[in-house]
C-alpha cells in the first residue's frame, strides 16, 4: 500500500514538473518584448546623437555600447526560447512515460498468480523500457535545465552593464545643452528596461532554482522506486 502511495506521490510530483516548466516557459516568453525594446532604444539612441551633430560626440559613443548591449541581450533571449521549448516537451514525456510506468505496476498486482495468455516476461519488458526511457528523459531535462541556466548567468551582468550606461548618458544629458532632453530620454527607457530584465531574470531564476531542484529530488526517488523491482 506504501508503495503504491510512494508511486502516486512520483507521479503527482512529475506533473507538478510539467507544470513548473510551462510556468518557466511563460515567464521566458515575457523576455521577448524587452529585447525587441532595446533595440527600439539604441535606434532612438543613434538618432538623437545624429542630430545633436558634433556636440553629440561623446554620446555617440554611448550608443554604440547601447546597440552592443541590445545585441548581446537579444543573443541571451533568443538561446533561452530555444531550450525552453525542448524542456516543456521533455517534461510532458516525463508525465506521460510515468503514467504509462503505474499502468504496468497496476498490471502486475492484478495478475500476479494468475494464468494468462500473454507472457508475464512480456510485461516485465515492457516495464523496463518504459523505465529506461524515463532514466533517458530525466538525465536530458536536468542537462537542459543545467543549460538553461548558464544561459541565464550572463543576464545579470548585462543587467549592470546597462545600469552604468543609463548613468553615464545621464551625465552627458547634462552637459549636452538643448539635445539633453532627448539624451536623457533615452537614459531613462535604459534604466526601465534594464530594471525590468532585472526583476524578470531574478524570478525566472529562482523558478528553474526550484524546478532544478524538484527534478534533483524526483530522481532520487525514481532510483529508489522504479528498480527496486
Amino acid at each position: 500500500m506504501s508503495g503504491n502511495l510512494h508511486t502516486r506521490r512520483m507521479g503527482e510530483e512529475y506533473n507538478t514538473i510539467f507544470r513548473q516548466c510551462v510556468s518557466l516557459n511563460t515567464e521566458l516568453h515575457k523576455l521577448v518584448p524587452l529585447a525587441k525594446q532595446m533595440h527600439l532604444l539604441s535606434s532612438n539612441a543613434v538618432s538623437s546623437a545624429a542630430r545633436a551633430g558634433s556636440e553629440g560626440d561623446a554620446f555617440r559613443v554611448l550608443t554604440q555600447d547601447i546597440q552592443l548591449l541590445g545585441d548581446e541581450v537579444s543573443e541571451c533571449i533568443g538561446d533561452t526560447q530555444k531550450i525552453i521549448a525542448q524542456i516543456v516537451k521533455l517534461a510532458s514525456n516525463l508525465a506521460k512515460l510515468f503514467t504509462n510506468y503505474t499502468i504496468f505496476e497496476d498490471l502486475h498486482g492484478r495478475l500476479e498468480g494468475k494464468d494468462i495468455v500473454t507472457s508475464h516476461k512480456f510485461f516485465d519488458s515492457s516495464q523496463k523500457q518504459v523505465v529506461d526511457e524515463l532514466r533517458a528523459n530525466n538525465h536530458k531535462l536536468s542537462r537542459s535545465l543545467g543549460t538553461l541556466t548558464n544561459l541565464l548567468a550572463p543576464i545579470a551582468i548585462l543587467v549592470k552593464k546597462g545600469e552604468y550606461l543609463a548613468v553615464c548618458s545621464s551625465v552627458e544629458a547634462a552637459s549636452a545643452g538643448e539635445h539633453g532632453v532627448s539624451f536623457e530620454a533615452v537614459s531613462s527607457m535604459l534604466r526601465e528596461l534594464v530594471g525590468q530584465l532585472g526583476l524578470q531574470s531574478a524570478r525566472q531564476r529562482s523558478l528553474l532554482r526550484d524546478l532544478s531542484e524538484a527534478m534533483e529530488k524526483q530522481q532520487n526517488n525514481q532510483g529508489k522506486l522504479l528498480y527496486a523491482r
